[in-house]
């Protein structure tokens, strides 16, 4: 490249060339001049935009009422984008100013556009930390584990953009780069298989926030049932309530099914579902000494009375022969029961009220008929939760005979042989 055919003309080579200077400095201070006077220009270009656009936009966010736009502002992903108009701006303008040295236009057009890229990673990153900070103050998306949609973007931006950087100067087509890469992580996924689906499994449990550090679970596959002491890449640690540690592979908690017990400590409640089975033999209707009886209890004393009186109106309306307790309407002595447990239920200081409670037969069977006790606990704790249902058990089960009910159990030996007695 002759020095004498770069730039002729130039404001600069006319100025130097009074001074019997090098052709070839005359030449390239004509280009660095120009360079210089490139730079300058984005750089008076970048500090117009902040100081105008940058400054508008601020005053517009904080004029708003919309929410997104102040994260987007705080984390500076507006600055980060301003500061790719310069960049492309000087390397627009890098074919003019050396049209005449064309073996210096490509090296520096790489330079500028991999920091083109890298300036548009950082503002893809920056993005998506603003978009995560709106995610979390949205209800929808309080206990979502949104962090990871950030390390997502951030891993997937980098990762394409380091391989953009790489052809542009290699001159390898990026669909090139990538198909080679799909080669060898195809290989990759077939010798470490079981530590990449761990890994995927792992990612997949922080995504859907399937298992916390201090989860209590249950996972009968494993014989696991304790509190969870660490999320590792591959593993989950589980530390019993025996005190044994057992380990459970990542990818068990997306393929399986197990119990997590977050949302009975979240709510502070705890479900009561057990029931007790009542002797077939003894349930009846209600006789007149019987309901005279069950009236001294306070429990149910106002619901036998309304309901004498709505059955004894219907009954009376519709001229029931009342000479046989199939004709008509008649209280039982295990509806009646069901509503003593109930309103025992209710008055219970540590059974919540703000939840279901109810109390229901099932499906009777050769056992008998299974009276379903559903509530829930206002205490949590293991030990202190077994102690009030066991108390609720206690009482119901030492109720049952007052309303002419026994409950059911297979006679024993004992029985049998007439050695033992209950009456004695």
């Amino acid at each position: 490249m002759d020095p004498q055919h770069i730039n002729p003309g130039h404001w600069t080579r006319d100025f130097l060339s009074q001074y019997d200077l090098p052709s070839s400095l005359v030449a390239f201070t004509t280009i660095a001049v120009d360079l210089l006077v490139l730079l300058i220009a984005s750089w008076l270009m970048d500090f117009i935009v902040r100081k105008i656009v940058l400054t508008a936009l601020s005053r517009l966010v904080k004029r708003s009422n919309i929410i997104w736009d102040d994260h987007f502002l705080k984390e500076k992903v507006f600055q980060a984008a301003i500061h790719l108009i310069p960049l492309l701006a000087v390397r627009s303008f890098i074919p003019l100013v050396f049209a005449e040295a064309e073996s210096w236009i490509a090296p520096l057009e790489n330079l500028l556009s991999a920091l083109i890229i890298y300036q548009a990673v950082i503002t893809i990153n920056r993005a998506a930390k603003a978009t995560v900070h709106v995610l979390e103050n949205h209800e929808k998306y309080v206990n979502k584990p949104v962090q990871s949609i950030q390390t997502l973007v951030q891993v997937i931006s980098w990762f394409v953009g380091l391989l953009a950087i790489i052809s542009i100067f290699t001159g390898t087509s990026l669909g090139t780069l990538m198909g080679a890469l799909a080669g060898t992580t195809a290989i990759l996924m077939l010798i470490f298989q079981d530590a990449i689906t761990g890994l995927l499994a792992n990612f997949q449990i922080t995504m859907f926030d399937l298992v916390r550090k201090g989860d209590w679970i249950t996972f009968n596959k494993y014989g696991v049932d304790g509190d969870v002491i660490s999320v590792d890449l591959t593993t989950v640690k589980v530390r019993n309530f025996n005190k044994t540690i057992s380990t459970v592979p990542s990818k068990a908690f997306v393929s399986d099914s197990f119990i997590n017990w977050r949302g009975m400590e979240s709510s502070e409640v705890r479900r009561i579902k057990r029931h007790l089975v009542l002797d077939l033999d003894s349930v009846s209707f209600c006789s007149d000494a019987l309901i005279e009886d069950l009236k001294g209890i306070e429990r149910v004393r106002d619901y036998i009375g309304t309901r004498l009186d709505e059955i004894q109106a219907e009954n009376k309306a519709k001229g029931v022969d009342k000479s046989r307790n199939l004709n008509g309407r008649h209280l039982t002595n295990i509806g009646i029961y069901r509503m003593y447990i109930e309103a025992y239920l209710k008055e219970h200081p540590m059974v919540s009220g703000e939840h279901s409670l109810m109390v229901r037969q099932l499906q009777a069977g050769a056992t008998g008929v299974p009276l379903e006790i559903y509530c829930f606990s206002k205490e949590i704790r293991w030990v202190q939760y077994e102690a009030i249902v066991s108390s609720l058990f206690d009482h119901l089960m030492a109720a049952a005979p007052a309303f002419g009910l026994r409950l059911y159990q297979s006679p024993s030996s004992f029985i049998a042989t007439g050695l033992f007695n209950p009456q004695t």
